[in-house]
């Protein structure tokens, strides 16, 4: 198991940001961004959760069990929904088993890793919206 720990030290309130993992040297979109390559796995700060690249769900489909605090969960709003400037997010990426889990004082969510990356190398992949954003790895 690899963790990683990556502490959101500012982010807009209006802006999504985008942790998780994918595979090494991929390249951007048009639009700068890179959690759209098939190789991409983890969650946006508004609670989009992807997979392979694709949408898998979203925050109000997160499984009850995802919930870890249920009361901060439902005040957090918008693109802060899972993370906001001063959460830390811890990413475990677990070979064995094929997952991702990601865990932000809100939720803890586990993503299934796809067949054709069971092999793969691992990059923590960070993606950010619109304006000005700091994260810092720990």
């Amino acid at each position: 198991m690899v963790h990683r720990k990556v502490k959101v030290d500012q982010k807009p309130n209006r802006a999504g940001l985008f942790i998780g993992v994918s595979a090494p040297g991929i390249q951007p979109n048009s639009d700068g961004i890179t959690h759209h390559d098939s190789s991409s796995y983890g969650m946006w700060s508004d609670g989009q959760v992807r997979a392979a690249g694709q949408i898998i769900g979203y925050h109000h489909e997160l499984p009850a069990s995802s919930i870890i605090q249920a009361d901060l969960f439902n005040q957090h709003d918008g693109l802060d929904k899972l993370f906001r400037a001063g959460d830390e997010v811890v990413a475990v990426l677990d070979c064995t088993a094929h997952t991702l889990r990601l865990q932000s004082p809100t939720v803890q969510h586990e993503i299934p890793i796809q067949q054709q990356h069971h092999q793969q190398q691992w990059v923590l992949n960070v993606n950010f919206d619109w304006g000005e954003h700091q994260v810092s790895l720990m």
